[in-house]
């Protein structure tokens, strides 16, 4: 197999979900390529943390992650919390609508993991995990 073949169709994926993905979360006011609907999906799923942590959660450079809570916390969908533990921290905690709105987002993602992984088996899904947990640590060798 040509390793090109496998990265133009990695690319071809991404591109192709994040295409679909759009139009579904600026319908519910969010902005994908600023990973609003990352963010909130990964503090309804793990809970308040401070803005270091959800960066490198996210995958995102902490300078653009400030600009995007900005964002978020003028749209109502987050605050930022004195963290007791450390007088110069903040938590970054979900509101009411910050909530409503990452369980929407999780569904969007449930519905379009459906659709990708419509037809795998099991063990072919293990198996694909497996080999791209490999470039994963490939990667970080380089």
């Amino acid at each position: 197999m040509e390793k090109n073949k496998i990265r133009e169709i990695m690319l071809r994926i991404d591109m192709e979900r994040r295409e679909i993905l759009k139009p579904q979360f600026l319908k519910i006011g969010l902005t994908i390529g600023q990973g609003q609907p990352r963010i909130l999906n990964y503090l309804k799923k793990y809970g308040a943390m401070t803005q270091r942590e959800l960066a490198d959660l996210c995958c995102i450079d902490v300078t653009t992650i400030s600009r995007t809570l900005d964002k978020m916390e003028e749209k109502g969908l987050l605050e930022r919390r004195k963290d007791p533990s450390c007088r110069r921290s903040h938590q970054i905690v979900l509101t009411e609508e910050g909530l409503r709105r990452a369980s929407q987002v999780q569904d969007i993602f449930q519905d379009i993991d459906e659709q990708i992984w419509k037809g795998f088996s099991e063990e072919e899904m293990e198996t694909l995990y497996e080999g791209l947990v490999k470039m994963e640590e490939n990667l970080k060798k380089v």
